[in-house]
């Protein structure tokens, strides 16, 4: 219950979103719903912790899972591009150089 009346306060400030903006805050609120129960088990005095917590953590899975399928891909294209370097790899690489002259 306390969900459902915290994430129809949230709403509001769905109301001042793009079209594109609206996608992502349903997708945030999705996730709150999603491992809220989880989160439910805290002793917060805050009410709006738990929630918040929910958000971050199934933010932070979905970043977790984008990198694995990063690593993949960097993975396959340098079997197949011998030459290839990561984007990150050249930038730091860059900012070495750049420090040492």
């Amino acid at each position: 219950m306390v969900v459902e009346a915290e994430t129809a306060k949230m709403k509001k400030f769905q109301d001042f979103l793009t079209v594109d903006e609206k996608l992502v805050f349903h997708d945030l609120l999705e996730q709150c719903k999603l491992y809220a129960p989880y989160a439910g088990v805290m002793a917060s005095p805050v009410k709006e912790l738990p929630l918040l917590v929910s958000m971050l953590f199934g933010q932070h899975k979905k970043i977790i899972e984008l990198e694995k399928k990063v690593l993949t891909l960097e993975t396959v294209l340098k079997k197949t591009q011998p030459n290839y370097t990561s984007p990150e790899l050249s930038d730091s690489r860059t900012q070495a150089a750049a420090q040492s002259s």
